[in-house]
């Protein structure tokens, strides 16, 4: 939680900086934009109580945004986000209870959201640039149980659906750091529990006609 709140406090700064000097402004916002960002996760609901709770540093994501009006994008985004964790001296519960293994126990997540998305720039006067928008598609996910030789493997599609909110601060007037979050919530068929977390991002984004 300390990590997430330095991070917190490294956005608050790059906000006030740039409204310090707000040197920089982008004279017209309708334009086509590409994004590559790093991304940290924090696992949420039965995702983090009946799997992995542990914070993931090992994310990325890309992104590219067509600009259809002067505030409205529409585009797609790319994303890979590990997670892992592990538990020393654990007892699993086999078959509905009726076996159980003990040992020190391995867990990971891979996912790979594939999204469509749609974005709104709430403010496109040229200086900070802040917007909320919506992923919508599928996601690719391998998980994976290990204790020592004994492994549970598991590997299914899944509906994903991401809000999301951001700002992006103008380095000059075709580059931009990016700050932003996203809730994922990618919704499992015949699984034990869904997979929702926060991913806290920051990029660079370069624009394009």
């Amino acid at each position: 939680m300390k990590k997430v709140l330095v991070f917190i406090a490294i956005i608050a700064f790059g906000i006030s900086a740039n409204a310090q000097t707000n040197k920089i402004r982008v004279p017209n916002f309708r334009k086509n934009n590409f994004r590559i960002n790093y991304d940290i996760a924090v696992p949420l609901g039965q995702m983090s109580n009946d799997f992995i709770s542990s914070m993931s540093w090992r994310g990325v994501s890309i992104e590219n945004r067509w600009a259809v009006k002067p505030k409205i994008t529409v585009g797609f985004l790319l994303g890979w986000q590990v997670f892992a964790q592990r538990f020393d001296n654990y007892t699993q519960e086999l078959n509905n209870g009726n076996a159980a293994i003990h040992g020190n126990q391995f867990r990971t997540i891979n996912t790979f959201p594939i999204q469509g998305t749609v974005h709104y720039t709430i403010i496109d006067d040229g200086g900070i640039l802040p917007w909320v928008g919506m992923g919508i598609g599928t996601a690719h996910s391998n998980q994976v149980l290990r204790v020592g030789f004994y492994e549970d493997q598991r590997k299914f599609m899944s509906f994903s659906l991401t809000p999301q909110a951001g700002i992006d601060l103008p380095i000059d007037k075709v580059t931009s750091i990016s700050l932003s979050t996203r809730y994922n919530f990618f919704l499992h068929s015949n699984q034990p529990f869904n997979y929702s977390f926060m991913v806290f991002s920051i990029g660079l984004k370069q624009s394009y006609f």
